[in-house]
């Protein structure tokens, strides 16, 4: 039997057999599984070896078993694939990569791919272990906004259940994965096998029940639509949506919300710089009271406006290199404040650039930095466009006085237990 050893940045074992340990996902006791990139995405690899795996290094690798959230016997495993996400790519990573690395390894699993917009959320409010008595591991291949609208679609239970999650970023901008360094399909495939479990932690927003949301324009209705906004928990008084990446309002959910076209989307993360662009040429303020609870100081303190920027989030990267909030720390539960008083477009856009620059731009005397327990927002604007609000990209519309509350991160979501492999 011949040696594998990891040598430099190469696996090797035998005479002649080498691959790049940069494209190795596994090695078990009779296949090493890499992966080739073709046309972008990657294939799965699977060769047979007869050999014992020996120093330090080769243990990144090793598969000696599947972890319990893989195992067929003891999980209930569904892949959910967001066929409309990014440059959509998820059905090729389902077909080559995903797939045969599952047949590979015997994980038996129902395949779900989107047929609607609220294929997602169906599944979703459907979840249960009650049929099988076997706790629920998600596997979804999405950006975001798919990962927003599983967790939202969570419907109360009274009995508490946990749900795993296992992302593979095949969105835009994949924020929270690129924050936890999984930002790439093969890293966050890699993460499914040799990950741990942690709580997501998601902050929350709660509305008032009179607020409306917009479903942004499709090619099937250009126009698009505004309903009322309506959660899981609406009878409670408030509506309650649960975020994984941003909070915001003025600049930031005006950029958002100008973006969510058909004609922005094809532009992929530059559709945000444009939309940006657009609004800082307006030059205008948004007003109200912003109340927050600082985790340094303990007291509520409030800043009066008016403002350009509030933004809430509990991950340091809004997409690649883009470090909003430098200190934070995804899953942690922790919520991170920015704010910046009214500035001229100008201004605002130098500011925002030195986010680029490893978030510099939380040290100008021009932005507010806070780590908070919870922040309400008190709008007072007369136009619509300039009362909205961005929760993970969703746009909703207060009204005129409405206060928002957005509170730092919760472990239970109506009743779940919702964990994510990292």
């Amino acid at each position: 039997m011949d040696d594998i050893r990891v040598d430099g940045h190469n696996l090797i074992w035998g005479d002649s057999y080498t691959v790049p340990v940069e494209r190795v996902l596994a090695v078990t006791s009779s296949t090493l599984l890499s992966y080739t990139v073709e046309n972008s995405v990657p294939s799965l690899v699977v060769t047979p070896i007869d050999g014992t795996p020996t120093g330090e290094e080769i243990q990144k690798y090793l598969l000696p078993g599947l972890p319990s959230y893989l195992d067929s016997r003891c999980a209930q495993i569904t892949v959910v694939n967001s066929l409309t996400s990014g440059t959509q790519i998820g059905q090729d990573v389902y077909d080559k990569l995903l797939h045969p690395l599952l047949q590979t390894l015997s994980i038996e699993h129902e395949y779900i791919p989107t047929s609607s917009a609220s294929t997602i959320s169906e599944f979703g409010a459907s979840l249960s272990t009650k049929e099988t008595g076997l706790p629920r591991t998600i596997i979804l291949l999405s950006g975001d906004t798919s990962i927003h609208e599983l967790v939202n679609s969570l419907m109360p239970i009274s009995l508490t259940e946990t749900l795993t999650l296992v992302l593979i970023p095949t969105g835009t901008g994949n924020a929270l994965m690129t924050s936890l360094s999984r930002g790439t399909v093969a890293s966050a495939v890699f993460g499914l096998l040799h990950g741990k479990l942690r709580p997501l932690n998601p902050f929350y927003v709660a509305f008032p029940v009179d607020s409306k949301e917009v479903i942004p324009p499709t090619v099937r209705d250009p126009a698009g639509k505004v309903i009322a906004l309506e959660t899981p928990d609406s009878s409670s008084g408030t509506c309650k949506i649960f975020a994984l990446v941003v909070a915001s309002w003025a600049i930031h959910a005006a950029l958002v919300g100008d973006s969510d076209s058909p004609e922005y989307r094809k532009l992929g993360n530059d559709r945000f710089k444009i939309a940006a662009q657009e609004n800082l040429a307006r030059n205008v303020a948004w007003h109200g009271p912003v109340r927050y609870s600082s985790v340094q100081s303990g007291e509520e303190e409030v800043v009066e406006g008016p403002h350009s920027y509030l933004l809430m989030t509990s991950i340091s990267s809004l997409e690649p290199g883009f470090m909003i909030a430098p200190t934070a720390e995804p899953l942690s539960g922790r919520l991170e404040m920015v704010q910046m008083p009214f500035l001229s477009g100008d201004e605002i856009m130098r500011v925002l650039m030195l986010a680029y620059q490893n978030g510099k731009h939380v040290h100008e005397k021009e932005v507010m930095y806070k780590e908070v327990e919870e922040v309400r927002v008190t709008v007072h604007e007369e136009e619509e466009r300039m009362r909205r609000l961005c929760v993970d990209g969703r746009i909703i519309i207060v009204p005129n006085g409405a206060t928002v509350a957005v509170h730092k991160g919760v472990e239970n979501i109506r009743g779940w237990n919702v964990e994510v492999v990292v």
